[in-house]
């Protein structure tokens, strides 16, 4: 009996810490301070990151962030949504740029975390709904101060715009060095990366961001060892049984 507790110990513990998968990443929930663009529909809002951050090999310690679901930083007005992001807007992030409107509905936050060398500044979008009110989307863009970037998904729903121009992604905006995709519309199949964790690293070869996936631990599924180990349980189960009858 030793040896089977042994084994589905050692399975159990693999499992359900996620050592045998993809890392699972948590939903950053200390939300900071609210935003005055929780009242707001178009509009952006200049933030102090509380440290310096590399974006395509240019330090900011500010950034602007926006309504629809990005953040730029450009000392300019920028809002726009669309799915032209190469060199349309400026150096941008853009968690999930889209026609949000959390002037009807949701609320946006913005905290910086961490202690020196190792700070990140969180804005969080939550239950913020789209322009045509029909979807709810909760998402987090994160910027670390070692220079690399994470957006969370809790739940993105999408918007009511279905000619594609849901935009996920980076870009430098000079046409040349970007790394996004454009995400399916509420009307269609749904986001993608709903439940998702994407992070987006410096490549100094390309000069530009590579992208990596993981699963967010608040919503993530029994892996399928997780599972085979239920069933070890089972079967070590059923001959301890037998072994006890004889």
């Amino acid at each position: 009996m030793t040896f089977y507790k042994l084994i589905i110990i050692g399975l159990l513990a693999t499992c359900f810490t996620g050592t045998a998968n993809a890392t699972i990443i948590e939903w950053e929930s200390n939300y900071g301070t609210l935003s005055d663009l929780s009242g707001d529909d178009d509009n952006n809002e200049l933030f102090n990151l509380g440290f310096d951050f590399s974006f395509y090999n240019t330090t900011y310690n500010q950034v602007y962030g926006s309504t629809n679901g990005s953040l730029f930083f450009n000392n300019e007005e920028e809002y726009a949504i669309g799915s032209d992001i190469e060199g349309g807007y400026g150096p941008m992030i853009a968690a999930f740029n889209a026609d949000l409107n959390p002037e009807e509905g949701g609320d946006i936050y913005t905290n910086t975390l961490g202690t020196a060398g190792d700070k990140r500044f969180v804005m969080t979008w939550l239950n913020v709904i789209d322009y045509e009110e029909e979807f709810y989307n909760s998402f987090q863009a994160i910027l670390f101060e070692n220079g690399t970037i994470r957006f969370n998904y809790l739940q993105l729903n999408g918007s009511g715009d279905d000619g594609g121009n849901d935009v996920i992604g980076v870009s430098q905006g000079d046409d040349s060095h970007f790394n996004y995709f454009t995400a399916d519309d509420g009307n269609a199949n749904g986001i993608h990366p709903s439940g998702k964790s994407l992070l987006y690293t410096w490549n100094s070869t390309s000069a530009n961001y590579d992208q990596t996936a993981s699963q967010l631990a608040s919503v993530s599924e029994p892996t399928t060892l997780a599972i085979f180990a239920l069933g070890i349980l089972g079967l070590a189960s059923r001959r301890f049984k037998n072994s006890n009858s004889l």
